[in-house]
């Protein structure tokens, strides 16, 4: 329920979160733990920034653009690894790995596939 309650409150906030940058991004009655910022190498030789935040209370939401737009992709079951959906996307990491895909596309390539974290991504962002 309280993960329900929480996707709710952020599918309220998703609209004026879109235009937000990571610098300016909040989440009003989420108390963050940390904030980290990581950097992926991906196939077709595309790059992508994610700021993964993790609340005290065990949420994890993850802010990456996808088509241009950014995106905040909230935590869901996952059989192994982090799975983070939003709308129609899901970014799913395993390890140093991670690949974006749409829902509903079965059999369509991934958004971004065979992204790998660079070690030299900065790891932490302000609080």
């Amino acid at each position: 329920m309280k993960t329900l309650s929480l996707l709710y409150t952020v599918m309220f906030l998703l609209p004026s979160l879109a235009a937000a940058s990571s610098e300016s991004l909040s989440f009003p009655d989420v108390v963050v733990a940390n904030k980290q910022v990581r950097a992926y190498q991906c196939d077709r030789n595309k790059r992508i920034s994610v700021l993964y935040i993790n609340a005290t209370d065990g949420d994890s939401f993850a802010y990456l653009s996808v088509d241009g737009a950014r995106h905040v992709f909230v935590t869901v079951m996952s059989g192994s690894g982090a799975k983070y959906a939003s709308g129609p996307y899901v970014w799913w990491t395993k390890g140093p790995l991670g690949n974006l895909t749409r829902e509903g596309d079965s059999g369509a390539p991934p958004l971004l596939a065979n992204c790998v974290e660079q070690s030299q991504a900065p790891r932490h962002a302000a609080q």
